[in-house]
């Protein structure tokens, strides 16, 4: 079986659109329409002259007219329907690209449909040079499903695991050492959480809060900000806190057994880091902070109470966050104010 690869423009594959068939019975359809950040990043790619993988197609060697002197070929989209739909729909002015899209060079290009853009990036996206595969009509329909199976079967990346790109090594760094922290270590994550980077996504959940950051934790929202955040360094007395009040809980958590950490909860973490931060504004002393984080999150604590519903459902709800941090801290407090007036 033979296959070639060689470079097509943009400017050619528009020309060439009416060659190009989408419809083989395995192929998706176009999901990335309405994913508009997906749609941006891609265009942001050719604007800028970065790397997109192969196109993939395949000439099984039927034409458009057969009577015409000149065949042209079609071309089946093997692995290539997303990227070239939404090629096609940016030059036809389909769709403006995102708020949030970074600068190609120094030129802001937020909002803009192709006929918005200058000439000169007009001229750039017709003279991007893809890469194409070409699979003759030696390969059957059967071999081309299993070629697009087998580009197909890597497993996604979450949210978190994008988003480790955006924020670059620095901060990259600042979060392993947050999460190299005794206290991290010592919270239930497992192996596939440690794995999935469940642990760096609960710091910068950490570092919202302690921000004061009005936000939900859900994917989008996390990943919002931590393009926001990107590669300018996360706040040093940020930093600086949550070294203190890791080693505040720590010293009041001395005593407990690895069972009474499996007992903490992920989705607890941000907001005891909060609760911690005022137990110090409040002077109590860190084991005093430990018996009342035993009793409240460990012995006393109900998955049917208020604060346990705040645990099992919508966790990531920005006012279900508000009231479980809300809660944590009246309890604390109470609890703070019995243990002054027994002094």
């Amino acid at each position: 079986m033979a296959r070639s690869t060689v470079q097509w423009t943009t400017y050619q594959l528009v020309k060439m659109k009416d060659q190009i068939n989408f419809d083989l019975p395995f192929q998706r359809r176009y999901v990335r329409r309405k994913d508009r950040s997906w749609q941006s990043l891609l265009m942001h790619t050719v604007l800028t002259d970065g790397y997109i993988p192969n196109l993939l197609v395949w000439k099984n060697g039927e034409v458009l007219d057969s009577s015409a002197s000149k065949p042209k070929y079609i071309y089946y989209a093997v692995d290539c329907l997303q990227r070239l739909n939404t090629l096609f729909l940016f030059i036809e002015d389909g769709f403006a690209l995102s708020d949030d899209i970074p600068l190609v060079g120094e030129q802001s290009v937020a909002g803009m449909k192709f006929s918005e853009l200058t000439d000169e990036l007009q001229q750039a996206i017709r003279n991007y040079s893809f890469a194409v595969t070409i699979f003759d009509e030696s390969y059957s329909l059967e071999d081309v499903e299993e070629i697009f199976y087998r580009v197909n079967q890597t497993k996604p990346l979450s949210d978190i695991e994008q988003s480790q790109v955006l924020l670059g090594e620095d901060n990259r760094s600042v979060l392993k050492h947050i999460t190299d922290s005794t206290l991290f270590r010592n919270v239930n994550f497992t192996k596939a959480d440690l794995e999935g980077y469940v642990d760096r996504k609960t710091a910068v959940q950490v570092i919202a809060l302690l921000s004061g950051r009005d936000m939900s934790f859900s994917g989008k929202d996390m990943k919002l900000y931590m393009r926001e955040i990107g590669k300018t360094p996360i706040d040093p007395e940020i930093v600086a806190e949550i070294e203190k009040l890791s080693e505040y809980m720590m010293e009041g958590f001395q005593d407990w057994t690895s069972k009474m950490f499996k007992s903490l909860k992920k989705s607890v973490v941000p907001s005891l880091f909060i609760t911690a931060r005022k137990a110090n504004e409040l002077d109590l002393p860190a084991a005093a902070f430990g018996q009342w984080a035993q009793k409240f999150l460990i012995d006393e604590y109900d998955k049917d109470s208020e604060f346990g519903e705040t645990l099992s459902r919508k966790t990531a709800n920005k006012e279900v966050i508000q009231r479980r941090t809300d809660l944590m801290v009246q309890s604390m407090e109470s609890f703070a104010n019995a243990v002054a007036q027994s002094n």
